[in-house]
């Protein structure tokens, strides 16, 4: 691999690209709600920029070249430091740290510096910024790698691969300083890839970013703000179009809810919603999908080999009747119906299942409410005989 640039233009584009890495995270800073860590990244760029141009200025003025070195390599440290903490924060938003400690191995730097004046020589200066490099980056393609059981974002695979890729580059690059030997890559070639290696990561993280906030928007599209269940919208959506025989619909609905919000206020109606939804979602099978349809009904979906819907049912309408709410000094019992249609055959459609079992709820509130009415087992009628209309 040959280039045709010289090493000084190498090293002018190479803070010219944190330059304009830092400007592009910063810019995503102030126009994105959910951009921790970013601003820490971008100032990390700087400080890499500002450390390559006070090691140029330091071969330029031999007068100030151990002490220009010296804060050189103490702001490299600083900024792969910030590097790495970066994409802890990016990776994860919720974690605490205390960005202050970033800067203590900087100022250990200092002191080693001041001691051994090890940052006279190039050798070992190069080789101490490409190595560190090497250690936070690949601690960051880790970090990043790691929390994708938290939030597997497809991103993440590619921007973990690039901090692994120009981990792996800075490690071949200090090797190479170390020994004063370069095989593999030259100076030039080296810090061409470390430049393109940037813009590529910027630009990585401003697709994480925007991918992160897709996925929030598209969960508020999906989820009910005050139960955190799927509304109807996504229920549609997820719920198969044409349900194989044996699936159930059942519909939910809590009795009396207007005379409770009438009566007690929207706030209560509220809690009382919310700890319903906690309650149905803890008894049923995982493979069950449940739903807020709007106001206070609420839908399940129910595969074949989740077990027989009208079990689930009568353990969701017992659930409920034993719940007590209590607000203002005083207790809420509240109760639900329910209605059940299943797919008898093939070619059955969620349409029609949905309004089957909303016709079975109807004839469950009719009946007296706190019941389960069951469109294709008539279990309504025997219901009512053993209990009377109503009970």
């Amino acid at each position: 691999m040959t280039s045709g640039l010289d090493l000084p233009t190498v090293l002018f584009l190479q803070k010219t690209s944190y330059i304009a890495g830092a400007l592009t995270l910063g810019y995503l800073r102030r126009t994105s709600t959910d951009s921790r860590g970013v601003g820490l990244l971008a100032a990390s760029f700087l400080m890499l920029a500002a450390g390559a141009t006070l090691a140029g200025y330091a071969e330029l003025y031999p007068a100030l070249y151990g002490a220009l070195s010296l804060v050189n390599i103490a702001l490299a440290v600083s900024g792969y430091g910030l590097l790495a903490l970066a994409f802890v924060l990016i990776s994860n938003p919720g974690r605490k740290f205390n960005t202050w400690y970033v800067f203590l191995p900087a100022a250990a730097t200092l002191v080693v510096g001041l001691a051994t004046d090890f940052h006279l020589d190039n050798t070992y200066r190069a080789a101490t910024f490409t190595l560190l490099g090497c250690l936070t980056m690949a601690a960051a393609a880790w970090v990043v790698r790691r929390d994708a059981s938290r939030e597997p974002l497809p991103i993440r695979k590619l921007v973990a691969a690039i901090l692994a890729a120009t981990s792996l580059l800075s490690l071949v690059m200090g090797l190479e300083f170390s020994f004063q030997s370069f095989p593999v890559l030259d100076v030039v070639e080296g810090f061409s890839l470390m430049i393109l290696s940037k813009f590529v990561l910027a630009i990585a993280i401003v697709m994480f970013i925007s991918e992160r906030q897709r996925v929030k928007i598209q969960k508020l599209a999906d989820l009910d703000p005050l139960t955190g269940l799927h509304n109807r919208r996504s229920f549609n959506a997820n719920a198969p179009n044409n349900p194989q025989p044996g699936d159930a619909v059942l519909f939910l609905d809590l009795d009396h809810f207007k005379q409770l919000n009438d009566r007690h206020g929207h706030a209560l109606g509220d809690e009382v919603l919310s700890t319903m939804a906690e309650a149905v979602q803890s008894v049923l099978p995982p493979s069950a999908l449940l739903a807020r349809h709007g106001g206070e009904e609420f839908v399940v979906f129910l595969p074949a080999s989740a077990g027989d819907a009208l079990l689930h049912a009568e353990r969701i309408r017992k659930t409920v009747s034993g719940l007590r709410v209590s607000s203002l000094g005083f207790e809420v019992k509240v109760t639900t119906s329910v209605g059940i249609a299943r797919a008898l055959h093939h070619g059955s459609t969620l349409q029609d299942l949905c309004r089957r079992a909303d016709r079975a709820l109807y004839l469950a509130k009719a009946a007296g409410r706190d019941r389960v009415c069951d469109a294709d087992r008539d279990t309504l009628q025997k219901k009512v005989h053993d209990q009377g209309v109503g009970s």
